[in-house]
């Protein structure tokens, strides 16, 4: 009983891949995890994603096309909504 209710409070937590090809994104800095920096930028980007794999994992792009080194897992992607058009 107790762990079919750990189980379920786990998979309430679990947030589901749901990016498409092209789509743009934040990828989150991971160096914050443990050394919380109330005033600096969390999150890295906007990149593209060009591939998901099955189990949530992405190869992304930056703007300029150049390749990120690595996968990257899904839990750490958040669609980018906003404007990229250049400031003036």
């Amino acid at each position: 009983m107790k762990k079919e209710c750990e189980k379920d409070s786990h998979d309430r937590h679990i947030k589901l891949c749901t990016f498409k090809m092209n789509n743009l994104v934040m990828l989150y800095d991971s160096k914050f995890t443990k050394f919380l920096r109330k005033f600096q930028m969390h999150w890295l980007g906007p990149y593209i994603v060009k591939e998901i794999t099955n189990g949530g994992a992405g190869q992304i792009t930056k703007i300029n096309g150049e390749l990120f080194p690595g996968r990257v897992n899904g839990s750490q992607l958040n669609l980018y909504i906003g404007d990229l058009s250049p400031v003036q």
